[in-house]
């Protein structure tokens, strides 16, 4: 790169970390037509563009660096995390798995790579969850669960998909880990109650979502299970 295109190219840059998302599309631009096969430059164009919302021609530049260096790590977690705000849950699990694939042949699984797949994952058993596909939910919760083992939510949103597939031994399993890890986990506690509940393990249940109200009075949800269990109770007396 000869030095006139050199400093157009830290022009460029400078006005992308200064937010002059303009002047820095109009920079880098130039920088491409001149030197169309510098990888860094396309995935400093595609960080410009997504910054100014023009998502398709932001994914297009980090492909374009990923052809031309097929190594190019953080051109990969740039394509996820735009196809990721996009709702592409899968794509962008491919291009963190790329990402992360390459970190471990080089210096091992980093816990940025990790995290972030994780909460793809997340995101994408979030999407199956809400279409009632409980075992496609339950797969992406399971995958997320073991890339970040210490994320207390993703468990728990794992074992309420085992609960909704009436697999009660897994919910049992997982939500008193999760209340081991984090004794005051409220969430986890009363859902361990509606797994009792639904096994007819009555005065477990109930224990549990005393338990919860002892702790925070004001609990909706565990005071209403207790109040359909007390329902419950009085039916079978009549």
């Amino acid at each position: 790169m000869d030095p006139d295109t050199k400093k157009l190219y830290n022009d460029g840059l400078a006005f992308y970390e200064q937010g002059k998302i303009k002047e820095a599309l109009d920079a880098l631009k130039k920088v491409v037509s001149l030197y169309p096969d510098y990888p860094d430059v396309h995935n400093a164009l595609g960080l410009a563009y997504s910054l100014s919302g023009n998502h398709t021609e932001a994914i297009n530049s980090f492909k374009r660096a990923t052809e031309l260096n097929p190594n190019y790590i953080e051109a990969y977690v740039n394509m996820a995390i735009i196809y990721n705000e996009q709702c592409q849950f899968e794509e962008a699990i491919a291009s963190f798995e790329k990402a992360a694939n390459l970190e471990t042949k080089e210096k091992g699984f980093s816990p940025q790579i990790r995290a972030k797949l994780a909460n793809t994952y997340r995101q994408l058993g979030d999407t199956y969850y809400e279409l009632q596909n409980y075992k496609k939910a339950r797969d992406e919760y399971k995958w997320a669960a073991e890339l970040a083992p210490t994320f207390l939510d993703i468990k728990l949103k794992l074992a309420k998909t085992y609960l909704q597939l009436a697999d009660f031994d897994n919910t049992e399993k997982l939500l008193k880990e999760i209340i081991e890890k984090n004794p005051k986990y409220l969430e986890a506690k009363t859902t361990l109650g509606l797994c009792y509940y639904r096994q007819n393990r009555f005065d477990e249940a109930k224990k549990q979502w005393q338990e919860v109200v002892e702790q925070e009075s004001s609990n909706i949800k565990a005071k209403s299970y207790l109040q359909m269990l007390k329902e419950k109770e009085n039916d079978k007396k009549v």
